[in-house]
């Protein structure tokens, strides 16, 4: 008999539930975060997923479609979770995810993203890009105008 050893580069595909709140309630967001989902913040053109694990909030925060970030963690107790759920006061959108417990939780903020990326780019919500104004130089330096370039 051959003994199975998996493969590291081969990934489950397990899927998520994601869904935007309706309302930016913080009361309806920490009861979907205490019962095993996590929650999607999102104020410009930053997120921030919440969760519970190992008895703490996790949260970790970082711009759209971007490796950089930061992680903090607060105790569950009543005062941390009056603060996270004032945090809807602070939100563009809030939306619900929902997930396997054995799934990777790294993967399922990727795929949440993603949704939310789309979601928002399909609505006409996507917030702009930083648009830098002087951009308008560099096309008429390369044309030897000023100005810009004409039309």
């Amino acid at each position: 008999m051959e003994e199975y050893v998996p493969d590291p580069n081969h990934r489950r595909q397990e899927k998520i539930e994601i869904a935007p709140m309706t309302e930016k309630d913080g009361e309806k967001m920490m009861k979907a975060i205490e019962a095993g989902g996590m929650a999607a913040i999102v104020s410009g053109m930053e997120v921030m997923y919440t969760f519970v694990y190992r008895r703490q909030y996790q949260c970790f925060i970082h711009p759209f479609d971007s490796e950089e970030g930061r992680r903090k963690s607060f105790d569950v107790n009543a005062r941390n979770r009056a603060m996270l759920k004032n945090l809807d006061s602070a939100a563009d959108h809030i939306f619900e995810i929902k997930f396997k417990k054995d799934m990777d939780l790294m993967g399922v903020m990727v795929a949440a993203e993603k949704a939310i990326i789309s979601f928002l780019d399909v609505t006409g919500q996507l917030p702009a890009e930083d648009s830098d104004f002087m951009s308008w130089q560099e096309n008429s330096e390369e044309n030897g105008q000023e100005g810009g370039t004409e039309g």
